[in-house]
């Protein structure tokens, strides 16, 4: 009995041995991208007040996850530090315009599930609403302007949700 109860012990004391050696220290992760110094520079200038910066690589595009004002944005430049776009997500559709809101209810789309909501601003172009709809396995994003025309239906099935830049032609 007493050699039981020794293994017994011995056999978890080794299993929270290794599970501590298991565990990884996630501060320790060297995996984060750090942009080029002008394009971290062009994000100040752009946003001076950005906090809680993360940078990932979208395609070719540098993008930053941060915040401003309570509000999260993704701001991507290209490589040469030009601003193309900011995305701003909406908590829900009751935020867009009501010019949008209305265009989108009088949409076919009306009865499907919204699923995500988006402000688009862009240096040169005019600020675009982004509406994310799906029924069953069919899912679109559906792109406004800020006066209710509708610019784009693009089908979004195949998993490819995200708002790229105009400099790609819209599929």
């Amino acid at each position: 009995m007493l050699r039981f109860k020794f293994s017994a012990w011995a056999i978890v004391c080794m299993l929270v041995a290794f599970s501590f050696c298991a565990c990884s220290d996630d501060d320790e992760n060297d995996d984060t991208l750090v942009p080029p110094s002008n394009i971290v520079e062009a994000l100040k200038q752009l946003y001076p007040s950005a906090q809680n910066i993360e940078w990932e690589m979208k395609g070719v595009y540098y993008v930053a996850d941060c915040w401003l004002s309570g509000d999260e944005l993704d701001v991507w430049f290209d490589a040469n530090a030009n601003w193309l776009m900011t995305e701003v997500e909406l908590d829900n559709i009751n935020q867009l315009v009501p010019a949008v809101y209305t265009a989108f209810i009088n949409s076919n789309y009306n009865s499907w599930v919204v699923t995500d909501v988006y402000v688009l601003t862009f240096p040169q172009s005019p600020m675009e609403s982004v509406v994310q709809v799906k029924q069953g396995e069919q899912r679109h994003a559906l792109y406004f302007t800020q006066d209710g025309g509708l610019v784009h239906d693009k089908d979004i099935s195949n998993g490819d949700n995200t708002n790229w830049p105009p400099a790609l032609p819209r599929q």
